[in-house]
């Protein structure tokens, strides 16, 4: 039950039936639903949201907002307006008719998440996916602040803003009182400077030097990496995906189609010996379906031709 309230309160899910009758519930999937049934990884919830698909679409996380609030006008904190103002991951200072009309933070958080990640080259976004999957990085000595300087400018950004995601999901998870062992959220810095060099072409001794890491230890950070591209290149396209992010939105709308693209062009770069992937991209409409059709009016055209020739022969 706490996991369904948490898929309820980032979008995935919405209720069909009576919500008087808890136990009895029904719910309908939604895109962003069947992304993350779609995804074989560790808290795909976490992923999705981490890649702009998701977000938490009821305000479960308003009380991170409240906190961070609170935090930040410490020191100039004035009672008499704290007692006016409510603070619920809408700005502050408006009034309750026109909070209806104003995007929630989590939505606009996501929208500038999506943003960033589409500004990504295709190795940035190899990097960037290996934070989200990678188990305790165990090579060098470096700490996670000398990572993180190793990363481009545009990774940086959006870590910043990946890290909020984080907090989010993890301020709802410990509302419904999930377990930790089933609600894995992680941003493991430590192995996005590798990947990111072996998407962008890098040699494999290269690979090894910037990593500090086993030849072993590498091949399996590479491909895991690489599986999470696949996978996520792998997703269905929502070509009716919202560009209007000043449209309160009820359901997360799923994997943007420019980062699939991206994370599919990122899973190529990576696919080459000694990390190699055996599962091919399923077909779809960026260009494959062509190719393939091509490849059977050819075979159509040399069966023509042989008839044709049995034909003469007789």
């Amino acid at each position: 039950l706490a996991l369904v309230n948490v898929l309820e309160s980032y979008g995935c899910i919405v209720p069909s039936g009576n919500p008087d009758e808890i136990m009895a519930q029904e719910f309908q999937i939604t895109i962003a639903g069947d992304n993350i049934a779609a995804l074989g990884l560790d808290n795909s919830l976490w992923i999705l949201v981490a890649m702009g698909g998701a977000w938490d679409v009821k305000g479960d996380s308003s009380k991170l907002d409240e906190f961070k609030m609170a935090m930040r006008d410490f020191d100039s904190f004035d009672s008499e307006s704290a007692d006016n103002d409510e603070i619920d991951g809408f700005s502050s200072g408006i009034s309750v008719d026109d909070k209806r009309d104003i995007v929630p933070l989590p939505q606009s958080e996501a929208a500038t998440l999506v943003s960033l990640l589409r500004s990504l080259e295709p190795s940035e976004m190899a990097g960037y996916v290996s934070c989200l999957v990678s188990d305790s990085f165990r090579g060098g000595n470096g700490s996670a602040l000398t990572h993180f300087q190793n990363l481009s400018s545009t990774q940086q950004r959006v870590i910043q803003n990946s890290l909020t995601s984080l907090e989010r999901l993890m301020e709802v998870q410990n509302k419904y009182s999930v377990d930790e062992s089933s609600s894995k959220v992680q941003l493991e810095l430590g192995t996005c400077e590798v990947v990111t060099a072996w998407a962008a072409g890098c040699s494999w001794n290269e690979a090894l030097e910037i990593s500090g890491l086993a030849a072993g230890d590498l091949v399996r950070t590479l491909h895991r990496a690489l599986d999470a591209l696949r996978q996520l290149g792998n997703l269905s396209i929502n070509a009716a995906r919202s560009l209007d992010n000043d449209i309160i939105q009820t359901e997360s709308p799923g994997l943007h189609p420019d980062i699939r693209r991206l994370c599919r062009d990122a899973a190529r770069s990576m696919d080459r010996y000694p990390v190699k992937d055996p599962l091919p991209f399923d077909e779809d409409d960026d260009g494959d379906d062509d190719s393939k059709n091509n490849e059977e009016d050819e075979k159509d055209g040399k069966k023509e031709e042989a008839i044709s020739g049995e034909a003469a022969e007789v």
